[in-house]
């Protein structure tokens, strides 16, 4: 994902960021110690953008922040679909009757992992981040609308309050 990021763009290496240079008397070395660029804010961010520090914190909190409640936002729906797949299962669907379902979970949950497992929470690429979780989202809701529309059997309260078996 970070490659979709302005840093990215700019020619930006991780190592600048997360390595930044630091001095050990004369010399000027990278540090060793990678880690998150807000633990270092002088030395990793402060020799390109010349903004106070609490500035660029609050940026990065922003991008983070956002992206941290769509995450939750669309880990929520996935769970959910995951119970509607159990519900339906237990209530005797079968596999065939399930598997555009169960694929299309798989999809949301692939897309859902790779934003998580990126580690930026959104900063590295925000607007990526935002557009492959809004298609996770995407993906959760076709998968709960094919098991709407093959009339599954559910144990839902909601489908059998609109007539559906249960």
């Amino acid at each position: 994902m970070w490659n979709q990021g302005i840093h990215a763009r700019a020619g930006v290496a991780c190592a600048d960021c997360h390595m930044p240079y630091m001095r050990v008397g004369a010399m000027k070395i990278s540090d060793h110690h990678v880690r998150s660029p807000l633990l270092n804010i002088a030395n990793a961010c402060q020799t390109c953008h010349r903004v106070p520090e609490a500035e660029l914190e609050a940026r990065a909190e922003n991008i983070q922040t956002k992206t941290f409640e769509l995450r939750n936002i669309a880990l929520d729906a996935l769970v959910e679909l995951i119970g509607d797949i159990q519900r339906a299962r237990d209530a005797g669907a079968t596999d065939d009757q399930l598997a555009a379902a169960r694929g299309l979970q798989r999809k949301a949950q692939f897309l859902l992992d790779f934003v998580e497992a990126e580690n930026s929470t959104g900063f590295h690429a925000g607007q990526e981040a935002a557009r492959v979780l809004g298609q996770s989202l995407d993906y959760t809701r076709k998968g709960q609308i094919a098991i709407r529309d093959a009339d599954l059997p559910t144990t839902r309260p909601a489908a059998a309050a609109a007539g559906r078996p249960r």
